[in-house]
């Protein structure tokens, strides 16, 4: 009798136009030969220095799993975090689902990639019938780009995310989707591995994965200054790390929407860069060419329109209901450490936006069926009506923060004033905040 497994895995094979035969991990033996060939190239950016690369040898074929690469000046100490790539103990299933997600993103990368992230998919020999061995791909990675992996168990907090980031390390779980999922939550190698790493070869898209980095580390030393003054007041102390931590939230919106899920004009056509959106196929098609969200054009060089990016909630549960378009990737290389740290500060104290508006001023390229006016919010919240979290967490601020009181000039940092809140709601929320709790 057929065995059931296998004729699943035949199923998706030919439904990715796979061979079985080519899902087969090299042996230990011919990936040491390719490692040792690697780590001898000269004809790169960057070549290993002969006291870095024999003990990274000598590591690979002791068969010490992979851990965080060590073949710069820089480390990064992930603690519990911390995981290894225990190569020999994927599963043929674990091969072949990636397999099959690649053979699908191959599909859409060619069809709605940038050119530059297509260069670097070509580069990193992304693509292929096995998830990559780190200790390869990490040599390769370095050697082009200077950056290098750091294995992780799990999402990691976002100051240790951008830690790693400031000294050029990328985090990179060691687990594969099931065979057959398209879009996950929680990141596996496909998005880290297959999404992320042709990016480092767009070098404005590096350096502001740095530049998060290093304001990130700006934030925390201010931090730790500000803890270092409060002569132990445990109150003040608490209220010091969450504006911090307050502040990293902000500086990740930008991030989200330029790294993770930013798109870019090419030769007069709308094209992803994202590795959020590129590692999921469906979204890949979704980001492009589907009807329910908005595009809009943005220049990150500009401050009102760094603000708009700030400004912008969003949530990590389903494709996206707005995305931001750059012109070209130069306007990248302006969010230096102290833009996003300047323009953080600000998004702390002025209202939000949901991630399906579009305010008066925005360039809008394509406006979705998932488009909600800018007061909406705020009805539905006082009328009770079920709204995603991105909504309510959104309105009920922007209601906390009108009836503080906000000045037309802190006002006047966005492009055109945001509307009033309605005067009804603004009454109704005055006089039942405590029946609101805003999901985190």
């Amino acid at each position: 009798m057929p065995n059931p497994k296998q004729t699943d895995y035949e199923l998706f094979a030919q439904k990715n136009g796979i061979k079985l035969s080519d899902v087969t991990p090299l042996s230990l033996e011919d990936r040491l030969m390719r490692l040792e060939t690697e780590l001898s190239r000269t004809d790169v950016p960057y070549p290993i220095a002969p006291q870095k690369r024999d003990p990274y040898l000598t590591a690979a074929k002791t068969g010490l799993p992979f851990r965080t690469g060590n073949l710069g000046t820089e480390s990064v100490a992930l603690g519990d975090y911390e995981c290894r790539q225990h190569y020999e103990n994927y599963t043929f299933e674990e091969h072949l689902s990636w397999a099959c997600l690649v053979a699908q993103q191959k599909k859409t990368k060619e069809k709605f990639a940038c050119q530059e992230y297509q260069n670097g998919e070509k580069l990193f020999e992304i693509s292929g019938g096995v998830i990559p061995d780190f200790y390869l791909l990490n040599a390769r990675i370095y050697q082009q780009t200077a950056w290098q992996l750091a294995t992780v168990n799990e999402i990691i907090p976002a100051e240790l995310f951008f830690t790693c980031h400031s000294k050029r390390f990328f985090p990179v779980t060691t687990f594969m989707r099931p065979l057959g999922t398209d879009y996950l939550e929680e990141p596996d190698i496909g998005h880290d591995v297959a999404g992320h790493v042709a990016t480092f070869t767009i070098s404005a898209v590096a350096n502001v994965m740095k530049y998060h980095g290093e304001a990130r580390n700006i934030i925390y030393a201010d931090r730790d200054k500000q803890i270092e003054a409060a002569h132990e007041d445990d109150e003040v102390i608490q209220q010091i790390k969450a504006t911090a931590d307050e502040l990293l939230k902000y500086a990740g919106r930008i991030y989200w929407f330029t790294v993770e899920f930013g798109l870019v004009m090419e030769n007069g056509e709308v094209r992803d860069f994202g590795a959020g959106i590129l590692s999921s196929p469906g979204e890949t098609i979704y980001s492009i060419g589907g009807s329910e969200s908005n595009r809009i054009l943005i220049d990150p060089s500009c401050d009102q329109d760094l603000l708009r990016l700030a400004n912008t909630d969003y949530l990590i549960s389903e494709f996206q209901k707005t995305y931001f378009v750059l012109e070209n990737f130069d306007l990248l290389e302006s969010l230096t450490p102290e833009r996003i740290l300047k323009a953080s500060k600000k998004a702390m104290d002025l209202p939000d936006f949901t991630w399906r508006e579009i305010l008066p001023g925005d360039r809008v390229i394509d406006v979705g069926t998932a488009m909600m006016s800018v007061n909406e919010k705020y009805h539905r919240l006082m009328a009770g009506q079920k709204m995603d979290e991105c909504l309510t967490r959104t309105a009920i601020k922007n209601l906390q923060l009108y009836q503080e009181g906000l000045n037309n000039e802190l006002l006047a940092q966005f492009r055109q004033m945001p509307n009033e809140v309605p005067q009804e709601v603004a009454t109704w929320f005055k006089e039942n905040p405590e029946d609101l709790n805003p999901p985190h």
